[in-house]
């Protein structure tokens, strides 16, 4: 590979109508000799999750904030729902793209329904409008409205602070939100916690975003399509996370990547995707058999294995939902020391089991095809 300026990009003819252009979009600063953000040119889908990362100083939180004109481009032009974001009123701008930041900025003095409540009240909403929409959204991001809207924020934790900062960002419903390190002041606990929870709010919203990370792993879970920002603000990859972490376009992007590509590709490939094992349901002792036997508990429930193939001794039970992806049932398995684990629908009904042997085979087979 060749070190490169040019920014490479996959056919994505699925990815939708662009809500966000930026064409030849630039950023200079006064007494600056070289600009901070070079020649942008991109287009974010609508209701998709477009994550911005590259180095300290590459111009991503600077891309961010020209999108809602809290700074303005030197050059270029950005389209936002096809208007020119240049042309409208910058407060008006602003209320309709949500905004959230790593230090979350709610106001101390403002309880939790005023501080999600604040700019729907900015724009005239009816105060039973604006009390429904609060509650609406704290049970959105899974804070029960009774418990927590009339607290304070030094009553919350860093966690529930971040959460309570996307429901004010989604107040007012915009189409478009803006999201600037949102989780990375977090434990890396926190952080995968609420990450697992934003993408289940984005299920039921399909609000189109531009998110900012400096965490490569958190983009490839989160995002439908990476920016990959070099030195000089220049735009080095902009494409799938499947297809960077396959496929990156230059000596850069490679090394931005590093090693464990393969790895981070787990995360990608769904369960679903895979052939699961048959299980056997029985209620008597480990019948010897080609599939794993399962015994169930009073209530129905998956209890334990009776019979696994290939062992002397029934391994630990563990499960995986069958929405999961190849990486959560690697790290069950790795974790439990377990050779399977048991794949469950929503329902919790078993729908087959993954073996380690069986599972490496056909990831071969597919690094292979």
């Amino acid at each position: 590979m060749s070190e490169t300026s040019e920014i490479t990009t996959s056919d994505d003819t699925a990815a939708g109508r662009p809500m966000i252009a930026l064409e030849g979009v630039s950023k200079t600063y006064p007494g600056q000799e070289r600009p901070a953000v070079e020649e942008l040119e991109f287009e974010v889908p609508e209701g998709k999750i477009v994550m911005l990362i590259g180095p300290s100083g590459c111009g991503k939180t600077t891309t961010l904030k020209m999108m809602n004109r809290l700074i303005e481009p030197t050059t270029g032009r950005i389209i936002l729902d096809g208007d020119d974001v240049t042309s409208v009123n910058a407060d008006q701008l602003r209320r309709r793209i949500g905004y959230v930041i790593q230090q979350v900025g709610l106001f101390p003095h403002m309880s939790i329904g005023e501080n999600i409540g604040m700019v729907p009240k900015m724009l005239g909403w009816e105060r039973q409008r604006i009390a429904t929409r609060v509650d609406e959204l704290l049970h959105l991001v899974g804070m029960e409205p009774g418990e927590y809207r009339d607290r304070y924020p030094r009553q919350l934790s860093g966690g529930q602070q971040q959460r309570v900062g996307v429901a004010r960002g989604l107040a007012a419903d915009p189409p478009v939100m803006l999201m600037d390190e949102p989780f990375g002041a977090i434990d890396p606990i926190t952080r995968d916690r609420l990450q697992d929870e934003f993408l289940e709010v984005q299920r039921q919203v399909a609000k189109t975003i531009c998110f900012v990370t400096h965490d490569l792993t958190e983009a490839v879970k989160l995002g439908d399509r990476i920016a990959i920002f070099g030195t000089g603000g220049r735009l080095r990859q902009y494409d799938t996370p499947d297809e960077i972490l396959t496929n990156p376009a230059d000596e850069f992007v490679a090394q931005f990547v590093g090693g464990g590509a393969a790895v981070r590709r787990l995360s990608l490939l769904d369960i679903a995707r895979l052939k699961l094992d048959e299980v056997v349901v029985s209620a008597t002792d480990s019948p010897a058999g080609n599939h794993p036997v399962l015994a169930l508990d009073d209530a129905g429930k998956p209890d334990r294995w009776l019979h696994v193939p290939g062992t002397t001794e029934a391994p630990p039970l563990v499960t995986v939902p069958f929405t999961g992806t190849v990486y959560d049932a690697v790290d069950v398995m790795l974790d439990s020391r377990a050779p399977l684990v048991l794949v469950l629908g929503d329902d919790g009904a078993p729908r087959g089991a993954l073996r380690w042997d069986a599972m490496v085979g056909d990831l071969r087979a597919r690094g292979n095809a």
